[in-house]
This record gives structure tokens, sequence and C-alpha cells, in this order.
């Protein structure tokens, strides 16, 4: 499970989507800072030019001219103000740091519960054909015994032809039950990206509840709502539209920056002249035909529908978590109707066998019964793997579904208990 949440695409996407929106909080936070650049220009001209700077220049001193003019500049810049735009841009980064964790934390859930839907998919197939398998051995014991009073002239050939006849189709149903544990198993490995060979069904140990009582339903709701990633990335949209908000504001708003340069002339005979300046930039907003107040309406927008959004979300979760919640309690309310009716059939295939191996029954009721008990284990195999699943469907509506939860819930029954 640990090498799956590494390993397979969605979660490893997830990992590497987080991972951009951290670079992406990083590079906003680093626009705080002082900005420098070096630029460099050879320029050649068609006649002499003067090299270095006019206002340099004093009345004895001639200056230098030459048609081939070097010119080199380092500039830096620092933004004092600029009306909130460069927090608004962190806040809005730092929401989809968020928005990516609650992203990985949703990939893991849903891994995690299609891992444990693929592993007790695999037990009930395995348990399912295990019973077939004995109602295979209950067949061929008939026939057996059909044959053997046919040849005494004790029964009729219409009971031979019978027992075959239930035993050709269970062999075929044989088939099909291999083929669906087959398949489950395979599923099981590729999610685990592991070889098929280690996810037999022999190979799996049976789990069970560690505690079969549901819990609170109305605590759980309030705790899902905390935690689960769904809510979580409602949340992360709505501080984005606030960030987005903030930065359209800004753009009313006069900015106010310190700037500094040094430059150098140079010509091709080697005179070179340095100057350097530094002052403060301030650049106002006048009119722009209305563009920024139409960008502010629609990230006032954008925010509303977030708000509301977190609001679809809180409700999403409780319905979730209600209807996990009354799938769980149905499934635990079954299991013991479904374990007794399965020993209650293999009372009656008991019986109905001791009748007919004294004369006193008929083949076909045996053979009812036995199909009947087969139905019988094979939905208390189904009811079983459904109180665990619906269990893990709950968790998962919680936010609650991880490596740690199915440690602490989730416990393999001891050997004489297994069935």
């Amino acid at each position: 499970m640990k090498r799956s949440l590494i390993l397979v695409p969605s979660v490893a996407a997830a990992r590497a989507q987080q991972r951009q929106a951290e670079e992406g909080l990083a590079a906003e936070k680093g626009a705080r800072g002082p900005r420098g650049a070096l630029n460099g220009w050879a320029t050649q001209y068609q006649k002499p030019t003067v090299v270095g700077p006019i206002h340099g220049f004093s009345p004895g001193q001639f200056p230098d001219f030459d048609r081939t003019v070097l010119q080199g500049q380092f500039s830096t810049s620092y933004t004092l103000w600029d009306g909130g735009a460069t927090g608004a841009r962190i806040a809005a980064a730092g929401s989809q740091v968020g928005g990516a964790e609650a992203a990985l934390g949703a990939a893991e859930q849903d891994l995690a519960a299609r891992v444990a839907a693929a592993y007790l998919t695999a037990l009930g197939k395995a348990r399912t054909l295990a019973a077939h398998d004995q109602r295979l051995a209950a067949l061929e014991a008939e026939l057996a015994r059909a044959r053997r009073l046919l040849d005494a002239g004790k029964a009729p050939q219409v009971e031979v032809i019978r027992a075959e006849a239930n035993l050709a189709g269970a062999r075929s149903q044989r088939v099909s039950l291999a083929a669906a544990l087959d398949n489950a198993e395979r599923d099981l490995a590729r999610l685990l990206d592991a070889p098929v060979e280690e996810t037999r069904a022999p190979r799996l140990a049976p789990e069970r509840l560690k505690d079969p009582a549901p819990p609170d339903r109305e605590a759980l709701a309030k705790a899902a709502i905390e935690r689960s990633p769904a809510v979580a990335q409602a949340r992360v949209q709505l501080a984005m539209a606030e960030a987005n908000v903030t930065l359209a504001v800004s753009a009313l708003r006069p900015e106010l920056r310190a700037v500094a340069n040094l430059n150098d002339w140079a010509s091709s005979k080697g005179n070179a002249d340095t100057e350097w300046n530094a002052g403060l930039q301030v650049t106002v907003p006048l009119f722009d035909g209305g563009t920024v107040r139409r960008r502010i309406a629609q990230a006032q927008a954008g925010r509303a529908a977030a708000a509301e959004q977190v609001r679809l979300a809180d409700a999403q979760v409780r319905e979730a978590i209600d209807r996990a919640a009354a799938a769980a309690e149905e499934a635990q309310a079954r299991i013991e109707s479904l374990a007794r009716a399965a020993d209650r059939y293999a009372e009656v295939a008991r019986v109905q066998k001791l009748l007919l191996d004294n004369g006193a029954g008929t083949q076909t009721d045996y053979l009812a019964a036995e199909a009947d008990l087969l139905t019988a284990r094979a939905s208390l195999a189904e009811g079983e793997q459904a109180v665990v699943l619906t269990r893990v469907d709950l968790a998962r509506a919680a936010g609650r579904l991880t490596l740690d939860w199915l440690n602490a819930n989730l416990e393999t029954p001891p050997l004489e208990t297994r069935p």
C-alpha cells in the first residue's frame, strides 16, 4: 500500500502538482525582493557621434566622438508599495498550495478506497469459489451414489442424469467464478504495483472491523467538514477568489518604486565614461476606459460563486456521510441474519443428505438444498465484505481514510474464527 502511494500515477501526479504549487509560491515571494539586470549594447553609426553623456561636458573639455559606441548598464529596482498586488499574488499562490495538498489527500484516499475494495473483493471471490468447490464435492458424491444405486438396480436412470446435469452446470459456473477471482487478484496487483503472484487469494489475510459499532453520525459529519478534501478544495478556491479581488483592486492604486542605474560608455579607442543615477518612480493610474472596474466586478462575482461552492461542498459532505453511514448500518444489521441463514441452510443440506442416504428423501430436495446453501454462503461472503467496505466508504466521506485509519480499524481474525 505504501509503495502504491508513491508509484500510482494519480498520486504521483498530485504530488508533482503540489511541488509545482510550492515552487509557484516561492516565486511569488521572491518578487518582494529587489531586482537587478545587466545590459550591454554595441552600436555602429554612419557618422561619428558623442560617446559619453552630453551633460558631463565642460566648456574646456572637447567631447569624444566615434562611429562605434559601446554601452553597459546595471539597473536595479525595488517596489516600495504596489497597492497590495504582490501580497495578493502571494496569497493566491499560497491558496494553490493548499488546493494541491487537498487534491493530494483526495487522491490518496481514493487510492486507499480502491485498494481496500479490490482486496476485499478478491477475498470475497475466493470465499465464494471455496463454497462452490464444497458444492462440487457434494455433487460429485451424489453422482457416485446415484451410479452405485443404478448399478444395483435400486435407482432410476433419471437420478444419474439429474446429478450429471447439476454437476456439469456447477463446473461451468466454477469457470466463471475462477475467472472473476483471477480478475480481482489482477486488479489488486495493478493497484499495488506488485506481481500478481503476491496478490493471489491464499496470500491475502482476511480482514474485519475491530469495532463493528458505527460511529456517531452527527459528530462524524462535523469532523468531516473540517477534514474533507472536497471542502478543503472549495475553501481554497474561496481564498483564491479573495486574493483575486485584492489583486484587481490594487490596479486602481499608485505604485512606488526605488530605482538606480550604473551606466558605462566607451568608444572603439577605449575612451570610457561611467555615471550613476538613482531616484523614486511613481506610477498613478488615471483612466483605462473602465477595464479595471470591470475586472474588479468580475473578481467579486467569482468570490461570491466560490462562497456558494463552499456551502455546496459542506452540504455534499453531510449527504455523503448520511448515505455512507446508512449503508454501514444496513450492512452490519444484515450480517447476523445472513450468518444464521447460512448456518440453517447447511443444516437443511445435512438433513436432506441423511434422508436421501436412508431412502426417506428425494434427490431433487437434496440438490435444491445444496444450491440454497451455496447461495447463502455467497451472500454471507458478500455481506461480510460489505460491512468492511461501507465503513471504508464512511471513513473516506469523513476525510479520515488513511493508512493509519486502516491499521487502527481493521484486524486479521484468529485462525479458529476465520470462515
